[in-house]
Protein backbone atom coordinates (compact mmCIF):
# COMPACT_ATOMS: atom_id res chain seq x y z
CA UNK A 1 0.00 0.00 0.00
CA UNK A 2 1.28 3.45 -0.93
CA UNK A 3 1.54 6.18 1.68
CA UNK A 4 0.65 9.57 0.18
CA UNK A 5 1.24 12.78 2.10
CA UNK A 6 0.96 16.47 1.27
CA UNK A 7 3.89 18.66 2.26
CA UNK A 8 4.55 22.37 1.89
CA UNK A 9 7.20 23.61 -0.53
CA UNK A 10 9.79 24.34 2.17
CA UNK A 11 12.17 21.40 2.02
CA UNK A 12 14.14 22.41 5.12
CA UNK A 13 14.85 19.25 7.03
CA UNK A 14 13.61 16.99 4.23
CA UNK A 15 16.05 14.15 3.51
CA UNK A 16 16.17 13.86 -0.31
CA UNK A 17 18.31 10.72 -0.25
CA UNK A 18 16.54 7.85 -2.02
CA UNK A 19 13.72 10.08 -3.36
CA UNK A 20 12.90 10.62 -7.03
CA UNK A 21 11.45 13.99 -8.06
CA UNK A 22 8.62 14.29 -10.60
CA UNK A 23 8.28 17.90 -11.70
CA UNK A 24 7.52 20.23 -14.61
CA UNK A 25 9.70 20.36 -17.73
CA UNK A 26 10.96 23.93 -17.32
CA UNK A 27 14.56 25.06 -17.11
CA UNK A 28 15.85 28.29 -15.65
CA UNK A 29 14.63 29.32 -12.23
CA UNK A 30 12.50 26.22 -11.76
CA UNK A 31 12.08 23.20 -9.51
CA UNK A 32 13.70 21.09 -12.24
CA UNK A 33 16.76 23.32 -12.32
CA UNK A 34 17.01 23.61 -8.53
CA UNK A 35 17.17 19.84 -8.14
CA UNK A 36 18.99 18.72 -11.27
CA UNK A 37 21.66 21.42 -11.06
CA UNK A 38 21.64 22.42 -7.40
CA UNK A 39 21.29 18.99 -5.79
CA UNK A 40 22.80 16.75 -8.46
CA UNK A 41 25.29 18.99 -10.27
CA UNK A 42 23.99 18.61 -13.82
CA UNK A 43 25.04 21.17 -16.39
CA UNK A 44 22.52 23.89 -17.24
CA UNK A 45 22.63 22.89 -20.93
CA UNK A 46 21.72 19.28 -20.11
CA UNK A 47 18.75 20.53 -18.12
CA UNK A 48 17.69 22.97 -20.84
CA UNK A 49 17.82 20.29 -23.55
CA UNK A 50 15.92 17.87 -21.30
CA UNK A 51 13.13 20.40 -20.70
CA UNK A 52 12.98 21.23 -24.41
CA UNK A 53 12.68 17.53 -25.29
CA UNK A 54 9.88 16.99 -22.75
CA UNK A 55 7.90 19.90 -24.16
CA UNK A 56 8.59 19.33 -27.85
CA UNK A 57 7.66 15.64 -27.69
CA UNK A 58 4.84 16.30 -25.21
CA UNK A 59 5.95 13.25 -23.23
CA UNK A 60 7.17 12.69 -19.70
CA UNK A 61 10.88 11.93 -19.47
CA UNK A 62 13.60 11.26 -16.96
CA UNK A 63 17.16 12.27 -16.22
CA UNK A 64 17.73 8.88 -14.59
CA UNK A 65 20.46 7.62 -14.16
CA UNK A 66 22.17 11.05 -14.27
CA UNK A 67 19.86 12.35 -11.54
CA UNK A 68 16.73 11.10 -9.76
CA UNK A 69 14.56 13.63 -11.57
CA UNK A 70 11.72 13.23 -14.07
CA UNK A 71 9.37 15.77 -15.65
CA UNK A 72 6.13 16.16 -17.54
CA UNK A 73 5.35 18.84 -20.14
CA UNK A 74 4.87 22.37 -18.84
CA UNK A 75 1.72 23.00 -20.90
CA UNK A 76 -0.47 21.67 -18.10
CA UNK A 77 0.75 24.38 -15.75
CA UNK A 78 1.21 27.22 -18.22
CA UNK A 79 -1.32 26.94 -21.06
CA UNK A 80 -3.88 24.74 -19.29
CA UNK A 81 -3.50 25.71 -15.62
CA UNK A 82 -7.23 26.42 -15.23
CA UNK A 83 -8.46 23.74 -17.58
CA UNK A 84 -11.15 21.26 -16.62
CA UNK A 85 -11.33 19.95 -20.20
CA UNK A 86 -11.64 16.14 -19.96
CA UNK A 87 -9.15 15.71 -22.82
CA UNK A 88 -6.49 17.79 -21.06
CA UNK A 89 -7.08 15.96 -17.78
CA UNK A 90 -6.88 12.60 -19.58
CA UNK A 91 -3.57 13.69 -21.15
CA UNK A 92 -2.27 14.71 -17.72
CA UNK A 93 -3.30 11.33 -16.29
CA UNK A 94 -1.44 9.59 -19.11
CA UNK A 95 1.72 11.61 -18.35
CA UNK A 96 1.63 10.45 -14.72
CA UNK A 97 0.92 6.88 -15.79
CA UNK A 98 3.88 7.08 -18.19
CA UNK A 99 6.15 8.13 -15.34
CA UNK A 100 4.84 5.31 -13.15
CA UNK A 101 5.49 2.78 -15.93
CA UNK A 102 9.04 4.12 -16.41
CA UNK A 103 9.57 3.93 -12.66
CA UNK A 104 8.34 0.34 -12.55
CA UNK A 105 10.51 -0.74 -15.51
CA UNK A 106 13.68 1.37 -15.28
CA UNK A 107 13.95 3.89 -12.44
CA UNK A 108 12.78 1.59 -9.62
CA UNK A 109 12.38 4.33 -7.00
CA UNK A 110 10.37 3.45 -3.90
CA UNK A 111 9.85 7.09 -2.92
CA UNK A 112 8.59 9.88 -5.18
CA UNK A 113 8.21 13.61 -4.54
CA UNK A 114 5.72 15.28 -6.89
CA UNK A 115 6.41 19.02 -7.12
CA UNK A 116 4.54 20.73 -9.96
CA UNK A 117 5.06 24.30 -8.77
CA UNK A 118 5.80 26.92 -11.43
CA UNK A 119 6.46 30.47 -10.32
CA UNK A 120 4.72 31.57 -7.15
CA UNK A 121 1.26 30.20 -7.93
CA UNK A 122 0.01 27.13 -6.10
CA UNK A 123 -0.31 23.93 -8.10
CA UNK A 124 -3.77 23.81 -9.73
CA UNK A 125 -5.98 21.67 -7.50
CA UNK A 126 -7.34 19.55 -10.34
CA UNK A 127 -3.80 18.35 -11.11
CA UNK A 128 -2.98 17.60 -7.47
CA UNK A 129 -6.21 15.60 -7.09
CA UNK A 130 -5.63 13.72 -10.32
CA UNK A 131 -1.97 12.95 -9.51
CA UNK A 132 -3.01 11.54 -6.14
CA UNK A 133 -5.77 9.50 -7.78
CA UNK A 134 -3.33 8.01 -10.31
CA UNK A 135 -0.75 7.14 -7.64
CA UNK A 136 -3.49 5.43 -5.60
CA UNK A 137 -4.73 3.39 -8.57
CA UNK A 138 -4.26 -0.40 -8.53
CA UNK A 139 -0.88 -1.60 -9.77
CA UNK A 140 0.89 1.70 -9.14
CA UNK A 141 2.51 0.66 -5.91
CA UNK A 142 5.20 -1.56 -7.35
CA UNK A 143 7.89 -0.48 -6.47
CA UNK A 144 6.51 2.83 -5.09
CA UNK A 145 5.75 2.76 -1.38
CA UNK A 146 5.62 6.49 -0.58
CA UNK A 147 4.61 9.65 -2.45
CA UNK A 148 4.85 13.24 -1.23
CA UNK A 149 2.72 15.82 -3.08
CA UNK A 150 3.80 19.46 -2.84
CA UNK A 151 0.80 21.80 -3.27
Amino acid sequence: MITITHRGGDDTGFDWKNWHLLTVGESGFSILDIHARGRHGLDVEVIRRFAERINSTDEAGTLHPLAPVSAIPSRFFRTHADSMDPRILRDFRQQIEGFIAANREVIRSARVVVDFRVGTDPVPSQYLRLAEEVFRSPGCESPIIEVVLVP
